[in-house]
């Protein structure tokens, strides 16, 4: 019996470490993607829905927290990380028509050559 609970037990402990480490996998590509701050904002937009419909109607709540000339600090906070993650790409990293790529493979694969039975 008791072997059946330590063998429980290490069950349980290694699917606690696997979602955590899928967790903690998650949060460093949203942190490489720069994607982060798109949470932020959307948290932004959250929190300034929950203050305007507290005191108007839902529909004049929407309107002001997707206004854009009245921000946040949390929208102005994530506006101006995006912009300074812009400025620290490097240049051959911008594409035309303002769209960011990074560019992943550099080169083609170099051609193999064999040679034939003939050759030798």
């Amino acid at each position: 019996m008791r072997i059946t609970c330590e063998r429980e037990e290490m069950r349980k402990l290694a699917a606690v470490r696997r979602h955590l480490s899928i967790g903690c996998l998650l949060f460093a590509w949203l942190c490489a993607n720069g994607a982060l701050w798109n949470v932020v904002q959307v948290v932004a937009w959250a929190k300034m829905f929950h203050d305007y419909s507290a005191t108007m109607t839902t529909a004049e709540a929407l309107e002001l927290t997707f206004d854009a000339s009245k921000p946040c600090k949390l929208c102005c906070l994530a506006k101006s990380a995006e912009d300074t993650a812009r400025k620290q790409l490097p240049r051959e990293a911008v594409l035309g028509g303002g769209v960011e790529k990074l560019l992943l493979i550099a080169e083609c694969a170099p051609a193999v050559v064999v040679p034939g039975p003939d050759f030798i």
